[in-house]
């Protein structure tokens, strides 16, 4: 038998929601069931203040069952008994949300703080902000974020891209720790999280760089998938050729290059240290199948700015060359055979990998990627190498050209100077 504050069931209620007919039935313990106009019923919380009857929208009776409407009366009744008034306590949690504003409002704000002005190089985090967290989080109040949600954002990524999710999670933690120094929040939803057991895990160190054989056979597969695009083809070449790192390349300017070699270093890329990760500005030797090539992209970048303008504008995009993912999802289109998976950074390894089989010089190889020197050498050693660096790269270039044209002749770069003259015999 329902005792005096469980005067409705479950089957009432259906029947209640299911007539549709406007009015107010009464569950006891200040919990009501109203049927509107519409037809529609929400649950309401009646409690006296200051000796005038107040009503509390609680929520629509679709979306909550009987039993959690009754235990979210029993919580109010709890407030009101200690001469608090739920409607207040209510509108006040409302306010102190909009201060607060949301995820979107906290994770800009940590950007503009901690990001932009501390980076030299803020893009990664701004792809992750704009992929992955504004996205799933954003609309959500600063307050609301619940450990859950944070979990499902890191789950979806972590199964194809562990190091993304380490990432995602490092960022995080650093958004939500904002928070709490602002007092926004007082306890972080990530606190308790673990890259090992929430994100990707440990990281391992890539190893892999393409042979001369998987080479050659890379640029079969692109002249076979007519869908890949000279302009990706370009890009291929140059990030080979030039050992650069991909952000360098795509936002690279025609005003930083001298294709034609009026100084007299010959043909350079002048890259500045603004775009350089080592903070150093960097004169690159522009050897001449690449002054070739970049002669070639210059006739098709229209009049631009960029060496490799963007192909379509994306309200998503904040830039004006051609975005970090292109490469990336036209490689992904390719049929590559049996040629193990790689990455667009594994290219710079490759770089390296077959310099070191040229011949060069570690410290020349070394430079050509624009790796800082280390030791006690590098603090004496100012030499430029610039010259030593425009005949390893003219090796790899010379060599790269063979392998894109199926002809496999690696020549070490000591082997190419000129053979002494044969010691005559004296008589």
């Amino acid at each position: 038998m329902a005792t005096a504050k469980n005067r409705l069931s479950d089957r009432e209620v259906r029947a209640l929601l299911s007539r549709k007919a406007r009015g107010t039935a009464n569950d006891g313990g200040g919990l009501y069931l109203r049927i509107r106009d519409s037809g529609r019923g929400e649950w309401l919380f009646r409690y006296g203040l200051n000796g005038r009857d107040r009503w509390m929208p609680l929520a629509s009776a679709d979306d909550l069952p009987l039993e959690a409407a009754r235990k979210k009366a029993r919580a109010l009744r709890v407030a009101v008994d200690d001469d608090r008034d739920p409607i207040a306590e209510r509108r006040a949690a409302a306010t102190s949300a909009r201060e607060r504003g949301t995820f979107r409002d906290l994770a800009e704000r940590w950007y503009a703080a901690e990001v932009g002005p501390r980076l030299k190089h803020p893009e990664a985090v701004r792809r992750a902000l704009d992929r992955h967290l504004i996205p799933k989080l954003g609309l959500l109040p600063t307050g609301a974020v619940k450990p859950s949600d944070c979990a499902g954002v890191l789950e979806r990524v972590r199964i194809k891209h562990p190091t993304t999710a380490n990432d995602l999670l490092r960022f995080l933690r650093a958004i939500f720790a904002f928070a709490i120094r602002r007092h926004l929040i007082q306890v972080s939803p990530v606190g308790a999280f673990s890259a090992r057991l929430d994100a990707g895990g440990k990281e391992e160190s890539r190893t892999r760089a393409l042979s001369a054989d998987e080479l050659s056979g890379l640029f079969a597969a692109i002249r076979k998938e007519a869908s890949f695009g000279s302009d990706n083809l370009m890009l291929i070449r140059l990030l080979l050729a030039l050992c650069v790192r991909k952000g360098e390349l795509l936002a690279a300017r025609w005003s930083e290059f001298d294709l034609e070699g009026e100084s007299s270093s010959g043909a350079v890329w002048r890259l500045p240290a603004e775009r350089s990760k080592t903070g150093a500005p960097l004169d690159i030797p522009l050897v001449s199948q690449v002054v070739e090539w970049l002669h070639a992209t210059r006739t098709v970048s229209a009049g631009s700015e960029w060496v490799f303008p963007a192909r379509r504008r994306d309200a998503r995009s904040r830039a004006e060359h051609v975005g970090r993912d292109t490469l990336n999802v036209a490689l992904a289109r390719i049929d590559i055979g049996k040629i193990e998976a790689f990455t667009v950074h594994d290219l710079r390894r490759t770089a390296r990998t077959h310099l070191a089989a040229l011949g060069v010089a570690p410290h020349v190889a070394e430079l050509c990627l624009n790796h800082k020197p280390r030791g006690v050498g590098a603090i004496y050693d100012r030499h430029s190498y610039f010259a030593e660096r425009r005949a390893a790269l003219q090796a790899w270039a010379d060599l790269l050209t063979a392998l894109e044209g199926g002809r496999i002749n690696v020549i070490p770069i000591r082997a190419a100077r000129p053979a002494r003259p044969p010691m005559r015999k004296s008589k």
